[in-house]
């Protein structure tokens, strides 16, 4: 067990993923037998040969070499010397091995040879990429290989831990919970992710961004902001950007890349390292996925808490003061709802609400649909005829019953609105009343940190994909109160938590409806089928409508904004239980 766990270490130091205790490990193992120095010398070899890099002149291999040796600690110049020599023995009738190889995979079909630098067709990188996974397979440890069997890139299991309106070009956002895939250029258009390491290291981005992850302990970082928490265990966690490398300490900070490359590194705890990077970012990232060591360099500036640098993103690293901002580093996501479950319908589709998940004041909480204080219908007024109701094919009397259950695709529908948002109380009474409606919640939501209502709507791919924006106002107006727009769902269309809903029927009344008397009355003209609706969701703060904390708020007024053909569609609408 301890030699494949010295030929794991090792393969892993050559192709750049063995962070500090690793290093301090595979010393020991080193000092501990000497054979290992041989197989050391043995294994760099194959990983050479098989790694598709093949050197004209021995003087850039040997150097190769000095510089990979270079990277173990300065304690270990004998184990260096030592390598070296064995290296020297074996590399010459290796380098003709080699030499010769590539020879026969450079004829061309007709017979000749290729002059020059050494070139290979299609087939053979096809095939040499298949000696090469090979080769990694059986210097694997026989426990990685039981557990997964994966290559070394597929052993990177960084994951999207979470995210907030996020909008990526040219697709939709990752589930939560998906590995990302390694040296894939992500283009974050707008909003935030949260990417989770192995070590427990996590990168929160805002858009507009554009990264990769790069390794299991690094992301590059080419254009935008992240900020970077590595708690212990996680120590030595670096962010790559065109200009720089930032190498954690044990720390938090936050990276920003303007477009012209130009990066500010703010340390909010800890410290952090800043190095410049030799060469042109494309050799180095090259160099990196082929399982080379790029060796970082002389160049350094320590940031510690409270300090922050600008550095140039041409020539000589131009490392220049700016001013500290704790703004700039984010500690989290912002509070919202994250998701939600729901019973599938005989047919398909998500049809009762079981749960709903929501990160209030930082903390992320699921809460059972038994737990949430309901809400009642108290007053509806419309302008104009249309359709009022969705659900069943027969609606039962009165029909306002079942508007606001646990049912996604039941609710009172296209209420009218105002393009300005409420300034005084609304009137829910008479021929003068207020078009919108109200609702009461059965006892008062207490203005707790985040989101203390949840809002569902049911929307098509012909309406917006954000959602229908809609007002929230106060019953009764004081000082201090105000309404609040929400034009951007925490759950839009193209969010993968907003799950396709049941089919339903909607159903068109011929009068418009001045109350909830009339509206549960009326007599329905007709009834379609929608279908392909999907359940949006947002979070309502009710300290956006000036209520102070800890406040508790019997009920609240909604209006569609008027803002385009499209109106809300509310079918849960319900307040969140008290923190605790």
């Amino acid at each position: 067990m301890t030699d494949e766990r010295f030929t794991e270490l090792w393969t892993d130091y050559l192709e750049g993923e063995l962070d500090e205790h690793g290093l301090a490990e595979l010393r020991e193992l080193l000092e501990a037998d000497e054979r290992r120095v041989t197989q050391a010398a043995d294994l760099f070899q194959t990983h050479r040969l098989l790694g598709l890099i093949v050197e004209e002149e021995p003087t850039r291999q040997d150097e190769f070499v000095r510089e990979t040796m270079a990277k173990l600690p300065k304690s270990h110049d004998e184990f260096v010397g030592r390598v070296m020599s064995n290296v020297a023995q074996t590399k010459t009738a290796r380098r003709d091995a080699a030499r010769q190889e590539a020879s026969q995979q450079e004829t061309t079909r007709t017979g000749h040879t290729l002059r020059g630098r050494r070139r290979m067709s299609a087939g053979m990188w096809v095939a040499a990429a298949v000696l090469l996974f090979a080769a990694l397979s059986l210097v694997m440890l026989p426990k990685r290989q039981h557990e997964g069997g994966e290559t070394a890139a597929a052993r990177i299991d960084v994951r999207l831990a979470s995210s907030a309106h996020a909008t990526f070009f040219g697709e939709l956002s990752p589930p939560v919970g998906t590995v990302l895939a390694p040296q894939r250029e992500y283009v974050l258009m707008s909003g935030m992710v949260e990417v989770a390491f192995p070590a427990g290291a996590s990168a929160i981005l805002e858009g507009p961004a554009v990264f990769r992850v790069t390794s299991h302990e690094s992301l590059a970082l080419d254009v935008g902001r992240c900020s970077v928490h590595a708690p212990d265990g996680a120590e030595g966690f670096r962010i790559d950007t065109p200009a720089t490398r930032v190498v954690d300490r044990g720390t938090r900070f936050a990276v920003t890349v303007s477009e012209t490359s130009e990066t500010e590194v703010h340390v909010t705890e800890g410290a952090a390292d800043v190095y410049e990077r030799s060469g042109p970012v494309a050799a180095e990232q090259a160099a990196e996925r082929v399982g080379g060591l790029v060796a970082e360099q002389q160049t350094q500036t320590r940031l510690v808490r409270g300090q922050a640098k600008a550095f140039a993103a041409a020539g000589r690293l131009g490392a220049q003061p700016v001013p500290f901002d704790s703004n700039v580093y984010r500690h989290g996501l912002p509070d919202r709802v994250v998701s939600y479950e729901a019973t599938q319908a005989v047919g398909g589709g998500a049809e009762k609400l079981t749960s709903v998940t929501v990160q209030r004041g930082g903390r992320v909480m699921k809460i059972d649909v038994g737990d949430l204080i309901a809400t009642r219908l108290t007053w509806f007024k419309s302008t104009e005829p249309r359709a009022f109701l969705c659900g069943g094919q027969q609606l039962p009397v009165p029909a306002t019953d079942v508007v606001f259950d646990h049912s996604l695709v039941t609710g009172v529908i296209n209420p009218d609105g105002s393009e300005q948002p409420l300034t005084i109380s609304p009137i829910l009474t008479g021929d003068a009343g207020t078009p919108g409606f109200a609702v009461r919640f059965d006892s008062p939501v207490f203005n707790g940190p985040g989101a203390d209502v949840v809002f569902f709507d049911l929307q098509s791919f012909g309406n917006p994909i954000d959602g229908d924006a809609f007002h929230v106002s106060p019953l009764v107006f004081r000082d201090g109160l105000k309404s609040h727009t929400i034009r951007r769902y925490d759950l839009t269309m193209e969010s993968p938590e907003a799950q396709v809903l049941a089919n339903f029927y909607v159903h068109l009344f011929a009068q418009p409806a001045d109350s909830v008397a009339e509206l549960q009355t009326l007599q329905a003209v007709q009834q379609r089928q929608a279908m392909r609706f999907r359940g949006l969701a947002v979070g309502i703060d009710l300290s956006d409508l000036g209520y102070a904390p800890n406040e508790r708020v019997e009920g609240l007024f909604f209006q569609d904004a008027l803002d385009d053909k499209h109106m809300v569609d509310p079918v849960f609408i319900a307040g969140l239980p008290e923190l605790n």
